[in-house]
């Protein structure tokens, strides 16, 4: 399970970002057989997603077993987060993400975010990207348009972590799947992540996903 801890590591700025040497985060063990069409990135490349959660535990995590995927098929990952929190590095690199394939940017603000998404898609280069958002989501429609095309065009998975209650809106109609995210806790450090789905264009209402994870240490 992620942790929404801020990572202790030294940032430097490039362009007014903060990007973080390779990031270490989760304890998701590797799933090596998912169902068909389930929480994936085979089943959502090239898709623009976005999970919420009241809190960012569940997003992070989450959000970590699509940058796995991205690894185990021998294709880097990026993530952008706004503000000063984002996942602790540790628990990344105990679920086996290659941190050296993870370069994290930090930017002030959504808008920033978008712009360096843009850039980053348009390189061809990614298997997944990840903006972890939190409560700054006024991305304007044509960002979105643009953004949703890049994804597509570059078989990219674009990820969208924000924080809100399940009956607040989607970031705007480009979404192509969302998801309201819960953690519940089912024994000693041991949790049960699960997504369920608020919006899927591709197959539609009425399904969930539901992972078994470790807590990191110290968390019980």
């Amino acid at each position: 399970m992620a942790s929404s801890r801020p990572a202790s590591v030294l940032s430097r700025t490039i362009n007014g970002a903060h990007i973080l040497p390779a990031p270490t985060t989760t304890t998701i063990p590797p799933v090596p057989d998912r169902a068909p069409g389930g929480w994936s990135l085979d089943s959502l490349c090239g898709r623009f997603l976005e999970i919420s959660s009241s809190g960012q535990t569940v997003s992070i995590t989450a959000a970590a077993s699509l940058i796995l995927d991205s690894h185990q098929r021998g294709e880097p990952a990026a993530w952008v987060a706004v503000g000063g929190s984002t996942f602790f590095p540790p628990d990344f690199a105990e679920c086996g993400i290659d941190l050296r394939a993870l370069p994290v940017i930090r930017v002030p603000h959504t808008l920033s975010a978008s712009r360096v998404a843009d850039r980053l898609l348009r390189s061809g280069g990614f298997g997944a990207i990840v903006l972890d958002l939190g409560t700054d989501i006024d991305m304007r429609i044509a960002v979105q348009v643009r953004l949703a095309a890049l994804a597509k065009k570059h078989h990219t998975t674009l990820l969208c972590l924000t924080q809100k209650e399940p009956a607040a809106p989607s970031m705007g109609p480009l979404v192509s799947l969302r998801a309201q995210g819960a953690l519940h806790k089912t024994g000693f450090n041991r949790f049960t992540w699960e997504l369920e789905v608020l919006r899927d264009k591709h197959r539609g209402l009425g399904w969930r996903h539901t992972e078994v994870c470790r807590g990191p240490d110290g968390l019980c």
